[in-house]
């Protein structure tokens, strides 16, 4: 299955509204658990002094669910995206709990384009986080560019991203198994999302040519990869 690009931002009200309602939970916290493992596994506890970066953030899932993992540490969002920030404002805004998202700021920032806009955070993350983000990159090697520019030394690197199935038949099957009852512009949506991401071996060859083989690659379930490691 060639890789077939997918437009780099969401920015449609009607699809990001379908992407803010669908249900990630199970994934979502999956990949909060693997990270708390992953931190663990390295001695790291983050406290008030940690900035946490969540690249392509969307309505917040994944950032908001890392301040309740760790309240004291700062938390950015980034994305492109700005119909999918004001979801993820929405989101605190309205929340009954949104005392304890406090430490959150969004910033609005096309990765892929305008990586100098974002001078305050170069070379300041302690930990950079993306999930689903490479695969919207046209240019891959602009993902990892960005990685670079933004972490501090010795910065954690958790990446989970999808993996591209060996044909459309596995792909449709996947997007059966995952989204049977959901709206048709998700379906969509995902289908593309398959067909853009990349394999285990595409994503270590962009490590390589990145200079950053301190990063492991591994296959996660039957649709993920995660890219993990220390900078």
């Amino acid at each position: 299955m060639e890789r077939v690009t997918e437009p780099e931002l969401m920015e449609q009200p009607l699809q990001v509204a379908a992407y803010t309602a669908a249900d990630f939970d199970s994934t979502d916290e999956e990949f909060i658990s693997r990270l708390h493992e992953f931190l663990a596994a390295k001695g790291i506890k983050p406290d008030s002094k940690t900035l946490f970066l969540d690249l392509g953030c969307g309505p917040g899932n994944i950032t908001t669910r890392i301040t309740l993992a760790w309240p004291e540490s700062k938390v950015v969002g980034i994305d492109g995206s700005a119909e999918m920030l004001k979801q993820a404002n929405k989101i605190i805004e309205t929340n009954k709990f949104q005392n304890h998202f406090q430490n959150i700021s969004y910033y609005l920032s096309n990765l892929s384009s305008d990586s100098n806009a974002l001078v305050e955070f170069r070379n300041s993350a302690d930990v950079l986080v993306s999930n689903s983000l490479l695969h919207h990159f046209h240019c891959p090697n602009l993902f990892w560019k960005v990685i670079k520019e933004l972490a501090a030394p010795g910065a954690i690197i958790f990446n989970r991203d999808l993996r591209r199935p060996s044909s459309l038949k596995i792909a449709i099957e996947l997007q059966r198994k995952y989204l049977p009852n959901a709206p048709e512009i998700l379906t969509t949506d995902y289908l593309a999302s398959l067909g853009a991401s990349f394999t285990v071996a595409e994503v270590r060859n962009q490590l390589q040519n990145s200079g950053m083989n301190s990063l492991k690659v591994l296959p996660i379930d039957d649709r993920y990869l995660e890219i993990t490691g220390i900078l």
